[in-house]
């Protein structure tokens, strides 16, 4: 074995701390299979400067660990890496729990504003799964606005945890509206 079976240096309570199981996240979702390769240590992997490819292994890690069942980009913008977004949530979470006696808030009841929630509404899709958080996201990029709607429309387990604003003024990011 060439690496590290777990990722030490994430959260503890991040999902991604082991090694990929690409077994799993291919049965849960067949078209990442394609993209899986060996590498020079005869473990599974993908090539990660394959847009095309780090793009379906979010998906399939977003399906597997989340059941988001429906999520895309548009070409040229940003694909997160799903475990290092994680781990911001789950700090996060950390950040909350010192000021409400050591316990983590959990349920809708949170509610995080997300600025510049982008195309891919990865931080409301983590926080809402791993902690019931409800978010408000908020971009200056209609584009990034009606790909996250897209995200949410079709994923009905985000249906009312997070809503969408547009930003019209670029230079008002204090100031979010519909």
């Amino acid at each position: 074995m060439g690496y590290q079976k777990e990722k030490i240096r994430l959260h503890i309570r991040n999902r991604h701390r082991n090694r990929y199981n690409f077994e799993e996240l291919i049965t849960t979702c067949p078209e990442l299979a394609p993209f899986v390769k060996l590498n020079t240590y005869n473990d599974k992997t993908i090539d990660f400067a394959d847009n095309k490819a780090v793009i379906m292994l979010n998906r399939a890690l977003l399906k597997h660990y989340y059941g988001i069942t429906y999520w895309n980009i548009p070409k040229n913008y940003l694909c997160p890496p799903i475990p290092g977004r994680a781990d911001y949530i789950h700090y996060i979470a950390d950040l909350l729990g010192k000021s409400n006696n050591e316990r983590i808030p959990t349920g809708n009841n949170i509610k995080c504003l997300d600025i510049g929630i982008g195309t891919n509404c990865v931080y409301p899709i983590i926080g809402n799964k791993e902690y019931g958080w409800s978010f408000i996201g908020s971009d200056i990029d209609p584009i990034s606005i009606n790909s996250a709607k897209k995200i949410i429309e079709l994923n009905p387990s985000l249906h009312k945890k997070i809503e969408l604003r547009l930003q019209h003024n670029i230079n008002d990011i204090g100031s979010v509206h519909k």
